[in-house]
């Protein structure tokens, strides 16, 4: 299906993009952390979900005037240890001048930290060529079979962090996302979630279990993602992958997207 986005007079710049993809990013933490403004951005906190990084972060960072990136650093250990938790990541302001992130940087980078990074990519108009769903899939909402879901959000962690299937289920509670579930044959072969933020859409945790990968299934979980799209009427749509994951890049070029940008966030 067409996806109508973009009907715009001017053209937003790369800038412009990234900025309203972080505003996603900013919902997505919401799921999962308490929210806390302090001098040097916001931190989101979750005691429950410890190894976590991305529940327990700090998001928008930038030196306010006058602070040096050890008070700054100081302020959210202090923060998070009162928590009973460790900050696991920095992502800094993309609205900030270098001045206000850069020093905050090299001191996390000094300290230990380390830089990953994943590649932005942004759909601009409709998917370059029709879509060819596979036969033989059921796709349901993933609210549906919460146990097929838990299911694929285990083997989606199994080889990073088993935590991570406990944040991937909170998502599913947030009235903004989205989330579809495919069966064959009665298992479960794949997910995707759509996060809706006004006129801004997030395609989020495509996963196709093994035994179901190079058989299509998860450019069909695409297709249905961006139907989702189409119907909300978003002025944007972003994704993100690990631009190691050739695969899904060639996938998502595929389909129309392009890179704008990465995110990063420095991992403690």
């Amino acid at each position: 299906m067409p996806l109508p986005i973009l009907h715009m007079t001017t053209q937003p710049t790369r800038e412009d993009l990234i900025r309203l993809f972080h505003r996603t990013e900013l919902h997505w933490s919401r799921h999962i952390g308490e929210e806390t403004a302090l001098d040097v951005g916001t931190a989101f906190v979750n005691a429950e979900l410890p190894r976590v990084r991305d529940a327990n972060h700090m998001f928008d960072a930038a030196l306010p005037p006058e602070m040096t990136p050890q008070q700054a650093v100081e302020q959210v250990e202090d923060h998070f240890r009162l928590a009973g938790v460790r900050c696991g990541s920095w992502v800094m302001n993309p609205s900030s001048a270098p001045a206000q992130t850069a020093p905050l940087v090299e001191h996390l980078l000094a300290q230990g930290h380390r830089r990953d990074a994943l590649d932005i990519y942004y759909l601009g108009g409709q998917p370059r060529t029709g879509i060819q769903e596979v036969a033989g899939l059921k796709i349901i909402p993933a609210r549906a079979s919460y146990k097929h879901a838990r299911q694929l959000a285990e083997e989606a962690a199994r080889q990073r962090e088993p935590q991570l299937a406990d944040a991937a289920m909170l998502h599913l509670d947030d009235p903004h996302t989205d989330a579809l579930l495919a069966l064959k044959d009665g298992a479960p072969a794949a997910t995707v979630s759509v996060l809706a933020v006004g006129e801004l859409g997030a395609i989020t945790e495509l996963f196709v279990s093994e035994p179901f990968r190079r058989q299509g299934i998860g450019r069909t979980m695409m297709s249905r993602a961006l139907e989702i799209c189409a119907r909300s009427l978003f002025r944007h749509v972003f994704l993100t992958v690990r631009p190691t994951n050739t695969a899904a890049v060639a996938l998502y070029a595929g389909l129309g997207f392009r890179k704008i940008g990465e995110f990063v966030a420095y991992r403690a």
